[in-house]
């Protein structure tokens, strides 16, 4: 199996004894559609000792699809929220104060949940400072994690996790939980838009993989498009390690103050727009008066316009690759 990485660089998931769980979870996606039968999705193990090319296919955090006003957007996250990034908007009376973005899928949380209840509150304490999360609150009433096996302990958290106070927006925000935000999802998207469809261009394959692609969206046309495009080269391809959705940029103009101010730069943005947990997490303080050019930020969603993500490809000629790796052989890619 790959040695898949921690996806947050914290190496916390190993320091909890839960990383060994997190690649058995991550490995069982990355097996799954590697045997797609036609795709030129593969096993990460294919690339090794390859001159591997890398490319990051971006788009925009906004829900394209959502037919309501921002403020909607803000308080109906698990509904309108689909492009892999959610947000929590904090207020002081009636300003945002603070703004909270996350990229991170569950699957993190599901493997400190198998490790152990403490595993897990000391996980959400730690993308969460001063956090008391209790039993009810992650489990919900009436569950005993330490009667339940390691992986009812992480599907009941999974479950629960829209009534989560610590994830549902009431204390905090912990990962993806919108419907289409799964990494089942992002799995099935690269690997359908890596079979060939001929006869039409690349970027209408989008809406011809059986609804594994949402052509509506921002995020889902790039990536398909990306992937079709390697997948037409002849190229074997993958989701890079870690897996998942960084946070790239804040795009646009944007004043501190009133003082126009290169946001992205942690030297000087006065800390008002910072990065964590390898682009897992980002937070926009608006306390010292932040504008997008000179208007006022009233809602989360307004950020989202500008918010910039993006998720990582490793490809290879499929010739270079592996025997076992290469097109054709889908069923013989089962290592580990």
């Amino acid at each position: 199996m790959f040695a898949y990485s921690d996806p947050t660089g914290t190496n916390f998931l190993d320091q909890q004894g839960a990383l060994t769980p997190y690649r058995s979870i991550i490995h069982a996606f990355y097996r799954e559609f590697a045997r797609l039968p036609g795709s030129a999705f593969t096993l990460l193990e294919a690339f090794s000792g390859l001159a591997s090319a890398f490319a990051m296919v971006t788009w925009i955090a906004f829900p394209k699809t959502a037919t309501a006003t921002f403020q909607q957007i803000d308080t109906d996250r698990f509904h309108f929220q689909d492009e892999y990034v959610e947000w929590r908007v904090e207020r002081v009376g009636n300003k945002v104060s603070r703004v909270t973005f996350t990229t991170e899928f569950p699957e993190y949380y599901e493997a400190l949940a198998q490790t152990g209840l403490q595993s897990l509150i000391d996980g959400i304490k730690q993308v969460i400072p001063g956090a008391t999360p209790t039993v009810a609150e992650l489990f919900g009433p009436g569950f005993d994690p330490g009667a339940a096996s390691e992986e009812a302990r992480a599907a009941q958290f999974r479950a629960h996790l829209t009534r989560n106070p610590w994830n549902n927006g009431e204390k905090g925000i912990l990962c993806l939980t919108q419907q289409f935000n799964t990494m089942g999802a992002l799995f099935n998207l690269v690997g359908q838009c890596g079979v060939v469809k001929d006869g039409i261009p690349s970027n209408a394959v989008c809406a011809n993989v059986s609804g594994a692609c949402g052509p509506e969206r921002n995020s889902d046309p790039f990536i398909c498009t990306a992937v079709q495009d390697q997948a037409r080269a002849a190229n074997g391809l993958s989701l890079q390690d870690p897996v998942g959705v960084k946070v790239v940029q804040l795009q646009g103009i944007w004043k501190i103050g009133g003082q126009q101010a290169d946001i992205n730069d942690s030297t000087k943005n006065r800390g008002v727009w910072s990065i964590s947990r390898n682009g897992r997490r980002a937070v926009l303080d608006l306390g010292q008066g932040v504008t997008i050019g000179d208007d006022e930020i009233t809602t989360g969603a307004q950020i989202a316009t500008k918010l910039q993500v993006g998720a990582s490809l490793i490809g290879a000629p499929d010739a270079q690759l592996p025997p076992w790796a290469r097109l054709g052989q889908e069923s013989s890619r089962v290592i580990g």
